[in-house]
């Protein structure tokens, strides 16, 4: 995994074959985003703003499947829904 350096987001995997994004969030939560194109992918590991560019530009636009829990502040287990998709 690739640290980023984000107020939100701790790192990133790319799957380039499967053009799968795997992203860790700082609560612990872990989603992956298919279909998502290589450019979009080297642009959010390189941009100076990566959890910004992750709203922008993944957020909603790809489908989103949630692979590990995160915690909330108080310690609690998330409870967002597991996959989503929107055009």
């Amino acid at each position: 995994m690739r640290a980023l350096q984000s107020s939100h987001l701790n790192g990133m995997e790319y799957d380039p074959d499967a053009r799968v994004l795997t992203i860790q969030f700082v609560n612990g939560a872990l989603y992956s985003y298919s279909g998502v194109p290589p450019t979009v992918a080297d642009t959010m590991s390189q941009t100076s703003s990566p959890g910004s560019y992750f709203h922008d530009k993944i957020k909603g636009r790809y489908a989103e499947t949630k692979l590990v829990d995160g915690t909330t502040r108080s310690g609690r287990k998330s409870t967002r829904s597991t996959s989503r998709f929107r055009r």
